[in-house]
């Protein structure tokens, strides 16, 4: 398999996965009327955010068991069982019956097919990413970012999924996205098959230079990789899911927009941050990539109160900026971040330290974000307090990580 089709193969995966996980956080006031019924609409999408959240605590433990895997044995057996791991529960949810249906009983089936789903995403998201950056070495950044890019298309889809849906009348016309997302998976799968090893994996294996238990010599050869990992992660989570699915709840719930102007400029602010990806990437590998991760990292600080207040402006326009102006950082950073983070590892760590740090961390906060969210907004009335949440991730970011990359950040190139 040549390197343009080994990127489209994995990145096409990653494109899927993303694809239904946004899909299901756009759709959660829609869905928590179906699988959690209540008299309160803010304790039902409470529900269906625990049910979001859920998904987050499985990923740890698809991190260790495919990044072991992927770090020992090599990086394609992972790459297709995770794949083939969400396809089966995505189409599970898509033919769930609902709690009209068979009644509590729905509601956990629910909770185990997004756990499943969790421990899929696991293995799979910087799976990906490793073995991009190790086909090409010639554009680092570049190929570091398709995963990014991959994510940011998936959900570019899924919010175009959720507006279509918002749209439709027809009750069971959520279903549709999930069972052709787990159809298509398939066919990913199908592709995937002809992977070749990367041959950084090869020769680290050829010379003996794998581990018996990668988890545990990430955790004695790379404690700066794990550290500077989480922290992207701690700023990803927190920023894309405040700056863009919750986005989408003050839009609406505050701003008073309807439900379909409110899906529209979310979905205009996500394309062209796939837009704009490799955009930046292909200026990283031109200049100093390091710099321009920080000066993406400096604009979320600076600019996530302002993206923030837009939405609750309850202008259609507006909504649209705040979109905008959320995306330039956005893309920068998720052009350059994981290149970044993945040189902080050896070859025989780098699938499983950089899976199961990015999981942990995002566990915690990427699960939680929008319940936070929830509680800052819906219990302490600080409509400011999303905007200082995203500032307070891109601080952290730039502060951890700065001091890791010190060195890089004096290079010219």
């Amino acid at each position: 398999m040549n390197r343009k089709k080994g990127v489209a193969v994995v990145s096409f995966g990653t494109l899927l996965e993303w694809m239904e996980f946004t899909f299901f956080a756009y759709m959660a006031d829609f869905l928590s009327s179906l699988f959690f019924p209540a008299d309160d609409a803010t304790l039902a999408r409470l529900k269906i955010y625990g049910v979001f959240a859920a998904s987050y605590i499985m990923r740890p433990v698809g991190a260790i068991i495919f990044g072991h895997i992927g770090d020992k044995y090599g990086r394609k057996t992972p790459m297709i069982a995770s794949l083939f791991l969400m396809a089966v529960a995505t189409c599970g949810i898509g033919v769930l019956p609902t709690y009209g249906s068979i009644g509590s009983v729905s509601s956990i089936l629910l909770i185990i097919l997004r756990m499943i789903q969790g421990v899929a995403v696991g293995g799979e998201f910087n799976g990906a990413t490793v073995l991009l950056t190790e086909y090409d070495k010639q554009r680092p950044f570049l190929a570091g970012s398709w995963t990014s890019f991959a994510s940011a298309a998936g959900m570019s889809l899924g919010s175009l999924a959720a507006t279509i849906i918002s749209f439709c009348n027809n009750g069971s016309m959520w279903r549709v996205p999930f069972l052709l997302s787990a159809l298509m998976a398939l066919a990913a799968i199908y592709l995937r098959r002809d992977m070749r090893e990367t041959d950084d994996f090869r020769m680290a294996k050829k010379n003996n230079e794998l581990f018996e238990i990668p988890i545990s010599a990430a955790w004695r050869h790379n404690k700066a990789g794990l550290i500077c990992t989480a922290t992207f992660s701690i700023f990803v989570s927190v920023f894309v899911y405040t700056g863009n699915i919750y986005y989408r709840t003050i839009a609406v719930s505050i701003g008073g927009l309807p439900a379909e102007q409110a899906a529209t400029a979310i979905t205009i602010g996500v394309v062209l941050v796939t837009v704009l990806i490799p955009v930046f990437a292909c200026v990283a590998d031109r200049m100093n990539g390091y710099k321009l991760c920080f000066a993406g990292l400096g604009l979320a600080l600076l600019l996530s109160p302002l993206i923030m207040s837009l939405a609750a402006s309850g202008d259609f326009i507006y909504t649209i900026v705040g979109q905008l102006i959320y995306s330039i950082p956005d893309a920068i950073v998720s052009a350059t971040a994981f290149t970044i983070l993945l040189r902080q590892f050896k070859i025989g760590t780098k699938y499983s330290g950089s899976s199961l740090a990015w999981s942990v961390s995002t566990a915690i906060f990427g699960g939680t974000t929008l319940m936070v969210n929830e509680f800052l907004v819906g219990h302490l009335n600080l409509l400011c307090g999303p905007g200082l949440y995203m500032s307070l991730s891109a601080l952290i970011c730039l502060a951890v990580v700065g001091y890791i990359c010190r060195e890089k950040l004096c290079q010219r190139l």
